[in-house]
């Protein structure tokens, strides 16, 4: 799906973020430490992708590899699940394997999607149109990954704006505001960077809360995605402070972290 913005909708429950516009190069430089393995729920091909004899899964092993694996472009969604240890496969019984099978073919859960015996981080879902679904074993990693995206989303249309200026250096995001956007909006926030306005040297990025989650499955759209939400608080980024800042307009729209700000 063309267009400049980021949607992101938090299933506090199991850890979920369903996300468009958050790229896996913003995952990989967001997580605290690239996965070392990763086992695949998704055919693949190509000289880093091995075979589990035990599972019948597919592995990549090796930062590097992990790294060039999920930066490299694919033909088919790209599923997958890290894991700690390169026997940690062996241990797997068939109904666990089972699980990963209807995760990578449902695209869903039936229990929580976090092994002990793998020790996973992560349970990651390519989708159609750009769409994913992330599991984080640990919430506050998906804060940095945020982080990343809306300063490489702000940084890119800066450069639009100024073809001949230096390059932006933007400073980290503070927790509040990340909490704010992850979980404020529970039916999910639509960060619209292609609707930004400067003014005094101040970025104002537009914040929209989704009114009909449930059309989300038949979004295929820019257009589509913003008629089913609507402003309710600007984000801003002053250029002269280096500061963040975020402006709510409808309080009714945010949950109980709204005092936070």
């Amino acid at each position: 799906m063309r267009g400049n913005f980021v949607y992101l909708s938090l299933e506090p429950v199991t850890n979920m973020v369903y996300s468009l516009g958050i790229s896996p190069a913003d995952f990989l430089n967001g997580v605290p430490e690239v996965p070392n393995q990763l086992l695949l729920l998704n055919a693949e091909s190509g000289n880093d992708v091995e075979i589990n004899p035990h599972t019948r899964f597919q592995t990549v092993s090796g930062q590097a590899q992990v790294r060039r694996y999920l930066l490299g472009k694919h033909t088919q969604p790209v599923k997958w699940l890290d894991y700690l240890h390169a026997d940690d496969l062996d241990f797997l019984l068939p109904t666990e394997i089972a699980e990963l099978l209807y995760l990578g073919h449902m695209e869903t859960h039936i229990r929580t999607p976090f092994y002990a015996k793998l020790q996973n981080e992560y349970a990651f879902l390519s989708l159609r149109d750009g769409f994913y679904k992330i599991y984080y074993q640990h919430l506050n990693h998906f804060g940095h990954v945020l982080d990343v995206s809306i300063k490489r989303h702000l940084r890119a249309m800066h450069n639009n704006r100024w073809v001949f200026a230096r390059p932006l250096s933007i400073t980290d995001i503070p927790h509040e505001i990340l909490l704010q956007l992850t979980e404020g909006l529970m039916d999910g926030a639509v960060i619209a960077f292609d609707q930004l306005v400067e003014r005094r040297r101040v970025y104002l990025i537009p914040v929209r809360a989704v009114q009909h989650p449930e059309h989300q499955a038949a979004w295929h759209t820019q257009e589509e995605v913003y008629a089913d939400s609507k402003e309710v608080a600007s984000l801003r980024y002053d250029l002269a402070t280096r500061e963040w800042s975020l402006t709510i307009h409808d309080n009714q729209e945010f949950g109980e972290v709204a005092d936070l700000i």
